[in-house]
C-alpha cells in the first residue's frame, strides 16, 4: 500500500471513528460583497470531500451573522425533499438520523459523494443554524430521471427557486453542472444546467483546491467509488482570500478556495450507523 492510499484509509478511518454533531458556527470573514449580495450565487464542486461542505457551512454561517435569507439547492431527488424537510425540523436525535439515511436517496447503489458524511454534517449544521433562527431553506433539484435529462430538470428547479424566493439562491453543483459554456469534453452539444439558466445572471464560482483526494466514481459501477487522488482545480500559488473574482476560463466567473481536499466516504458505512449529530 503506498503512502498516499495509508493517508487515504487512515483519514476514513478517523472519519468513522467520530460522532457527528453540529460544528461551531464559523464564518468566513472575507465574503467580497459581490458574493454575499449576489442574487445567484453558484459552487461548482466536486463531490465526496470534507472541505467543500465545509466550505458551504461556514458561508452560509456568515450569511445568518449578516442576516441574508439564502434558499440552498441541492443535487438530491426532489422525491426526497420530505425527508430533506422532516431532518432539517428535528432535534437530530439517532433516530432522526436514522429516519433520514434511510431514505433512498442515501442507500443507493452508486455512493458517488452526494451522500458521504460530510453532506451529512452540512445538513446537520444548517439544522442546527435553523434552530437558532437562521433563515435558511434547503430544496432538492435533482430528478429521478435519466443522466440526460437531469440538467433540464435541475435548471427548472432554479429558475422556480429564483423566481419564488426572496435573499440568495446558493446552488451546490457538480462542476459539469455549472459550467457556462455550451459542450464539454466527449460531448459539444451538452448544454449544463447553468447554461440553461445563463438569462438569470449566475455568479458562478468554481472550487479551487490545493489537491488532495476525494470519493469519487471513476467508472458507472459501485466498486468504481471510491477514495482517490484529485489534483484537478488546482490554484497556484495559494490564494490569499477564499474568493477570487477572476474567470479561470469562459466556463465560470470566479473560485472558492478550500485548500488541500479529503476523501468523506458514504454516510451509510455500517461503521457510522449508530453514530448521529448530536449524539
Amino acid at each position: 500500500m503506498t503512502n498516499r492510499r495509508i493517508a487515504v484509509a487512515l483519514a476514513i478511518g478517523c472519519a468513522l471513528a467520530f460522532p457527528l454533531s453540529a460544528t461551531a458556527c464559523k464564518g468566513i470573514n472575507s465574503v467580497p460583497a459581490a458574493v454575499m449580495d449576489a442574487r445567484f450565487l453558484v459552487f461548482a464542486e466536486v463531490h465526496g470531500t470534507r472541505e467543500v461542505p465545509g466550505f458551504v457551512s461556514a458561508y452560509l454561517c456568515t450569511a445568518v451573522k449578516r442576516k441574508r435569507a439564502v434558499t440552498l439547492v441541492v443535487e438530491y431527488p426532489a422525491s426526497g425533499q420530505a425527508a430533506l424537510d422532516a431532518f432539517m425540523a428535528s432535534g437530530g436525535t439517532a433516530q432522526d438520523v436514522a429516519n433520514f439515511k434511510g431514505s433512498k436517496f442515501w442507500s443507493r447503489r452508486m455512493q458517488d459523494g452526494r451522500t458521504s458524511i460530510a453532506m451529512l454534517q452540512l445538513y446537520d449544521n444548517i439544522r442546527d443554524l435553523r434552530g437558532k433562527g437562521g433563515d435558511i431553506r434547503v430544496v432538492a433539484i435533482d430528478g429521478d430521471v435519466p443522466q440526460e435529462k437531469r440538467d433540464s430538470v435541475m435548471a427548472a428547479g432554479m429558475r422556480t427557486e429564483l423566481l419564488g424566493t426572496r435573499g440568495q439562491l446558493l446552488a451546490l453543483v457538480g462542476g459539469p453542472h455549472a459550467i457556462r459554456t455550451k459542450g464539454k469534453r466527449g460531448n459539444l452539444a451538452y448544454e449544463s444546467a447553468i447554461f440553461r439558466v445563463a438569462d438569470l445572471n449566475p455568479l458562478v464560482l468554481t472550487v479551487g483546491t490545493a489537491g488532495g483526494t476525494a470519493w469519487i466514481c471513476q467508472a458507472d459501477t459501485p466498486t468504481a467509488c471510491h477514495a482517490a487522488d484529485w489534483d484537478v482545480n488546482t490554484v497556484e500559488p495559494v490564494p490569499v482570500t477564499p474568493f477570487l473574482l477572476k474567470a479561470p476560463s469562459p466556463e465560470f466567473d470566479g473560485v472558492f478556495y478550500v485548500g488541500a481536499t479529503t476523501a468523506s466516504p458514504p454516510a451509510m458505512t455500517a461503521a457510522i450507523e449508530d453514530q448521529a449529530p448530536g449524539k
